[in-house]
C-alpha cells in the first residue's frame, strides 16, 4: 500500500515538473511574439514617417530618439537616385528570456522610398 502511495506522489510530481515547463515554454513564446510585433509596428511608423517627411534630418533624429526611448537601436541608410531618395532602416532589439535571463538580439530591416 505505502508503494502505490510513492508512486502516485511520483507521478503527481512529474506531472507538476512538465506542466511547469510547458507553462514556461508557452509564456516566453508569446511575450517573444509581443516583443517582436511591437518592434515591426515601430519599424513600421518609421518607414511611414520616413516617407512622409522626405528624409528630413529633423524626422531622422526624432525617430532614432524615439528609437531609444523604446529600448531599440535604430539605423537609417540613405541612398540619393537621381530622381528619389531611398532608406534602409535596421532595427535592432533585444529580448530576455524569462526565468534564465538569457538576452537574445533580434534586428528586423526594412525599406522607405
Amino acid at each position: 500500500m505505502q508503494n502505490i502511495r510513492v508512486q502516485g506522489i511520483f507521478h503527481l510530481f512529474l506531472i507538476f515538473v512538465f506542466s511547469m515547463i510547458f507553462m514556461w515554454i508557452g509564456i516566453t513564446y508569446v511575450s517573444q511574439n509581443i516583443t517582436y510585433s511591437s518592434a515591426q509596428r515601430f519599424l513600421s511608423v518609421v518607414v511611414q514617417e520616413l516617407e512622409n517627411n522626405y528624409f528630413s534630418q529633423d524626422t531622422i533624429q526624432q525617430c532614432k530618439k524615439r528609437a531609444e526611448e523604446n529600448g531599440y537601436e535604430l539605423k537609417i541608410e540613405e541612398y540619393v537616385a537621381k530622381e528619389h531618395r531611398d532608406a534602409k532602416i535596421v532595427l535592432d532589439f533585444f529580448y530576455t528570456f524569462p526565468i534564465i535571463q538569457k538576452v537574445q538580439k533580434y534586428t528586423i530591416e526594412g525599406y522607405a522610398r
